[in-house]
């Protein structure tokens, strides 16, 4: 009944995490906010009259019914709600001013109560050097035992979440959509991965909540706030990566960043961090200079023992091929052309562009984080949805 009560306070309009949290310290479980009197609600900063009212009515036979369907779909999909107080919620997470009262989790919660996590974000438009950057610095962090976050996006975000994976560890990717929606699309496959190895995908969006422009800052404030700090690799000016670093440094947290071509406008906004004071970063000693190793000193691998996200040098795509990322690579056009056609099996592709197997899984890897193609079941590949 406790999670019922916090999901009948939190569905109530107007009342959102910063007025929960009041009534939390005020009053302690959501059952006792519930019963609480109007005068003793209004005497609480920023519950009026109205939003008294609807708290002291949120306990309808209706909703309680309709929330606990809610809940039992979301204990089918194999996911639960994790509330403020309960040791699983993420402890950095509870000191912000305004964190969740409760969390929807689909994964392995143990992850959450990690001390060493730390967020790596950027730009969706990310280019082949940013996500390998990314990819690279998740892949060392996850090795020593650091637990890399990120938000699930196409671009730097993918790709930290699958270096960490590659590296043998666990990642946490906060959503700002329902658990039970693909979003985005490309990342289906990705999402089961990160659940599979341990790690865990959060959000304090309701099942079936579409990403929402409005959620994302939500989201962004979630990541930050879980995190020890923040490392942005490319960001325009205008950016949610920026959004996060601006929200790390009002939670008290480090914020990295990592320095670009200066004729690209993806590493504008890492500049006027970096200008602002961010740590400037090169490699992971860079990060673990300030932050320290959770499991001791590294053993740095050898650069050319991981895998690696990189392509050789090449020119822009034609503008002929508009569904491509800006900076596809030539070779690239064969696939993209292929799966044009519909969906093609890897060994297929492989015979039809007469390519290399590493060549191939290079781009095929690079063009799932641009979100240009979907991996299927059976090893198949298709463009995806739009």
């Amino acid at each position: 009944m406790e999670a019922i009560d916090w999901l009948l306070l939190a569905a109530i309009p107007g009342l959102g995490p910063t007025l929960l949290n009041r009534l939390a310290q005020k009053f302690g479980p959501g059952e006792a906010i519930i019963k609480a009197s109007e005068s003793q609600l209004t005497a609480v900063t920023g519950i009026t009259p109205s939003l008294a009212t609807a708290i002291r009515q949120a306990r309808q036979d209706e909703a309680i019914a309709r929330l606990q369907r809610e809940i039992d779909r979301l204990t089918a999909l194999g996911g639960q709600i994790v509330l403020r107080h309960q040791a699983c919620y993420p402890s950095l997470l509870s000191r912000i001013t305004n964190p969740p009262p409760l969390l929807f989790a689909l994964g392995s919660t143990e992850v959450l109560q990690q001390q060493a996590i730390l967020a790596i974000v950027g730009t969706r438009a990310a280019s082949v050097d940013g996500c390998q950057v990314a990819y690279r610095l998740a892949f060392d962090l996850a090795r020593q035992g650091w637990v890399p976050v990120s938000g699930l996006a196409i671009g730097i975000d993918s790709a930290v979440h699958q270096g960490a994976l590659d590296g043998g560890g666990r990642t946490i990717a906060v959503m700002a959509s329902g658990l039970n929606l693909d979003y985005p699309k490309p990342n289906r496959a990705l999402k089961e991965r990160i659940r599979q190895q341990g790690g865990c995908l959060i959000t304090e969006a309701c099942l079936d909540t579409p990403a929402l422009a409005t959620l994302f800052p939500l989201r962004n404030r979630i990541i930050s706030g879980m995190s020890l700090g923040v490392v942005v690799v490319e960001a325009p000016l205008r950016s949610g990566a920026l959004i996060t670093a601006r929200l790390a440094l009002d939670q008290g947290r480090s914020v990295f960043a990592v320095p670009g071509p200066v004729q690209d406008p993806r590493s504008r906004g890492v500049h006027q961090l970096l200008r602002d004071g961010a740590r400037l970063v090169e490699g992971v000693e860079d990060i673990v200079a300030e932050l320290g190793w959770p499991n001791g000193p590294m053993v740095m691998t050898n650069p050319g023992s991981a895998p690696t996200l990189a392509l050789p040098p090449h020119a822009p795509s034609s503008p002929s091929h508009p569904g491509l990322p800006d900076d596809m690579p030539d070779e690239a056009l064969p696939v993209y052309q292929r799966l044009q056609q519909g969906s093609c099996h890897q060994d297929e592709l492989l015979r039809h562009c007469q390519l290399t197997g590493a060549t191939l899984s290079r781009i095929l890897l690079y063009l799932e984080l641009s979100g240009t193609i979907e991996r299927l079941p059976g090893n198949l590949f298709a463009l995806a949805a739009t």
